[in-house]
């Protein structure tokens, strides 16, 4: 009967510790591996709990971050949105810092690429304005 007292004690001592182990993300936007034709309006992150968001940085493949005005969540959410400038064409990295309920520090990262941007598609029109076309 101690034994058995022992099992379930040790049980709910532990359970917190183990529903908040397996928070994991479950959707991001852009997706992870998005290849995109035009520069994302908005980042998300959608977890399986509630976390406290500590940190999350963009970086284009130079590693510079960009800007998009993060403040860290006092208050536990499983989902975060936050608005996005524009961004040029080319390979992004998003790297984020969750705490857990118990405290416990996550962390994870995903990329898309900018195949085009809607400034980059335009054509210029030569100063003539008859394009390439002759008369």
């Amino acid at each position: 009967m101690k034994f058995f007292k022992y099992v379930a004690f040790m049980f709910v001592l532990t359970m917190p510790f183990m529903a908040s182990a397996h928070v994991s993300v479950t959707h991001t936007l852009p997706q992870d591996k998005a290849m995109l034709m035009s520069s994302p309006e908005q980042l998300s992150l959608a977890f399986s709990g509630k976390v406290r968001l500590a940190k999350i940085v963009v970086q284009d493949a130079h590693k510079q971050p960009i800007d998009f005005d993060f403040k860290p969540t006092a208050a536990p959410s499983s989902d975060f949105s936050w608005p996005l400038p524009h961004l040029k064409q080319g390979n992004y990295t998003v790297k984020w810092i969750a705490l857990g309920g118990d405290g416990h520090k996550m962390t994870g990262e995903f990329t898309f690429m900018i195949h085009a941007t809607k400034h980059s598609n335009k054509t210029k029109m030569p100063e003539n304005g008859h394009g390439n076309h002759n008369h």
